[in-house]
């Protein structure tokens, strides 16, 4: 398993066509890696979360272009994939009163998963997650 610390952009764009293309140009065009991303659609916005690397920073790229966005700290909980693993993942920081706020992810056919967690504290919760020995 390998738990690291991530920046995540919570983007504000238009729910309309090609909004997400532009963005995407962007970061290219900026040799920016996405290593997650997740988008929540209301009828006339969305909110467009995505994991970056944590050497890299993007405010000023995003600004320059226009888009509104909020940077989080997150943990990148990258491990085998297996039935139970978001359970052992919520309980061990539930059991350290740490909240989730918010969580997404996927397992690739290779088996492997990637998880990106946001929570009200990531210190404890990277210390909950690497002494609960349940991702050695």
């Amino acid at each position: 398993m390998s738990l690291s610390i991530v920046k995540q952009y919570s983007v504000f764009l238009i729910n309309e066509p090609g909004t997400l293309k532009n963005i995407a140009e962007i970061l290219m065009r900026e040799n920016i890696n996405i290593i997650a991303l997740s988008q929540g659609v209301h009828y006339d916005a969305a909110t467009f979360r995505l994991a970056i690397t944590h050497e890299q920073e993007i405010s000023h790229i995003l600004t320059r272009a226009g888009f509104t966005s909020v940077k989080t700290e997150a943990i990148c909980i990258e491990t085998q994939d297996r039935p139970g693993l978001i359970c052992d993942i919520s309980s061990v920081l539930s059991k350290q009163g740490i909240n989730i706020t918010a969580i997404y992810g996927a397992a690739t056919t290779g088996g492997q998963s990637r998880w990106i967690a946001i929570v009200n504290n990531i210190t404890k919760a990277m210390s909950a997650l690497e002494e609960s020995g349940l991702f050695d």
